[in-house]
């Protein structure tokens, strides 16, 4: 039995695929499972070929999604293809996959707010790099972060918010949510729906920022698709190993860093853990991407930090530090563009708080505080724009 969905049979077709793919299910297996060619699908995915109700629901089922979301003919179609790790365990692959339709969503949710309040999609506005096989990935990085703090006026100074400038100067759509605590974020660019950065809220806030720069990185390369990512993991490929570096040189740059530990070293007479960690806090970055950078630069030894580990030092010292010095390094729970776009929606009543919440995965509260505290409904004196 054939059906007329609303939804073009393109983007029902891309949304098809974008299901299966997070299922991580071949277009053959999948066939052998609904019993149809693989031919069938393949047409399909590619809007050639009209889907039936009973097919429709059977995917669905098979792919577990909803078949709402599916026929949404509102719906803003930002799937985009993953790229998922081959040897990623069972566990692994589950987590991964989740994250990736996580992203899938906020990111589908975000283009339909820009629709439903008349602002453009922003576009992504960074230095594009090819990498060369010629030259070493470490001075290619290095170059290329140069290049985006040239972009954004930065100096080499510390970046004091670095997902605000993702936004605001670069065109990166953020988000901040819970993930499986195994993984660090992950990346969406497509030269249709732009870019759009996820990171594990779970973890503190000087490895989120090292995670933002990472993925940032994987813009410079427009590196199309959905790409996930886990702590820690130890990456062969070159790609990988140029957004690592690129990320440790935007947010400590070799100059910066050497001036600081030669500033403090002065200061006190000596470079010890404690000054150490103030650095952590004036480049607002993890202990461990700190000593891997200086050691990277040759200003500590081989090995610094794995024994720093080892004798304890944790993030409870680095907390002790920052609040000696009267320090509060945590971001406001939106992004500055994702609140404007929620309180003008909700301003001139085109969605609920419950509806913004569930469109952006958060809880209620959050919401609510947010629009009541951090939007002013453009209250006050109305001023008059010299054209």
């Amino acid at each position: 039995m054939e059906f007329e969905p609303k939804v073009r049979p393109e983007v029902l077709g891309a949304r098809l695929k974008a299901a299966r793919t997070m299922r991580r299910l071949t277009q053959e297996v999948a066939a052998n499972a609904l019993g149809i060619a693989r031919t069938t699908v393949v047409a399909i995915e590619a809007g050639k070929r009209p889907v039936s109700v009973d097919e429709l629901r059977a995917m669905a089922g098979l792919y577990d999604a909803s078949e709402v979301d599916l026929l949404d003919d509102g719906a803003a179609p930002a799937e985009m293809q993953v790229q998922f790790r081959s040897s990623a365990p069972q566990r692994g692959a589950d987590d991964e996959a989740l994250v990736a339709s996580t992203l899938n969503r906020l990111a589908t949710s975000v283009v339909q707010l820009e629709a439903l309040v008349g602002m453009p999609a922003p576009r992504v506005d960074v230095p594009f790099v090819s990498l060369s096989r010629e030259e070493p990935i470490e001075q290619q990085a290095e170059d290329a972060a140069l290049a985006v703090r040239a972009r954004l006026g930065l100096g080499t100074g510390p970046i004091q918010d670095l997902n605000a400038l993702l936004e605001s100067e670069l065109g990166l759509r953020v988000f901040e949510r819970p993930l499986p605590s195994r993984i660090s974020g992950a990346m969406a660019f497509s030269e249709s729906t732009g870019g759009f950065v996820l990171i594990n809220l779970k973890h503190p806030i000087y490895r989120r920022r090292v995670t933002a720069a990472h993925e940032l990185a994987h813009a410079v390369l427009r590196s199309t698709g959905l790409l996930v990512h886990f702590e820690d993991a130890s990456y062969e490929d070159r790609e990988e190993r140029f957004c690592d570096v690129f990320g440790s040189c935007l947010l400590m740059p070799g100059a910066s860093v050497r001036k600081k530990a030669a500033e403090l070293k002065k200061l006190v007479g000596r470079f010890t853990v404690r000054e150490l960690l103030t650095m952590t806090l004036y480049f607002n970055v993890s202990m461990e991407a700190l000593v891997r950078r200086m050691v990277a630069l040759k200003l500590l030894p081989q090995g610094t930090y794995e024994r720093l580990k080892t004798d304890g030092l944790s993030l409870k010292h680095q907390a002790a530090v920052r609040d000696e010095l009267g320090l509060t390094p945590e971001p406001p729970s939106f992004t500055a563009r994702t609140m404007l776009l929620a309180a003008a929606a909700h301003e001139r009543e085109l969605l609920t708080e419950q509806q913004i919440a569930s469109m952006l995965e958060l809880d209620i509260l959050t919401v609510r505080k947010a629009l009541d505290e951090d939007y002013n409904g453009g209250q006050g004196e109305a001023l008059e724009l010299v054209s």
